[in-house]
């Protein structure tokens, strides 16, 4: 588990981690409606790391949630209690995987390579 912890915090911008959920078979750790703290963003202090959010347009969209769990929408005046993960607007989970997703489908250019030299090339199950 501490591997997979340091992978991910290591490898964040590398572009590595669905292969890495993939050879663990662990997809389902993508799946957000199982654990919607997966949708928060960073620890902020708004009001003062950024005020420019905190507009009129804004009034009632945007959401912090403290680390007891209580979630507080901006309300127009409540800039100080404005502090906690950041709740991202419009976030929505992923399409679901299924087995198939643990595999990669075989090109039809391979499959007509092999099959111009002889051999039968099939595709993969469930692609």
């Amino acid at each position: 588990m501490e591997v997979r912890r340091e992978r991910r915090m290591e490898l964040f911008y590398e572009g590595s981690r669905i292969l890495d959920l993939r050879r663990w078979k662990k997809l389902n750790y993508m799946d957000y409606s199982t654990n919607p703290d997966y949708f928060l963003g960073p620890w902020v202090n708004l009001q003062t790391e950024f005020p420019s959010i905190l507009t009129a347009a804004n009034a009632n969209k945007v959401k912090v949630k403290k680390a007891d769990g209580t979630e507080v929408t901006w309300n127009g005046s409540n800039q100080s209690s404005m502090v906690g993960y950041y709740m991202v607007l419009n976030a929505k989970n992923r399409n679901s995987f299924t087995d198939k997703n643990y595999l990669s489908p075989v090109g039809t250019q391979q499959i007509n390579e092999y099959k111009n030299k002889g051999y039968n090339l099939t595709q993969t199950k469930g692609w």
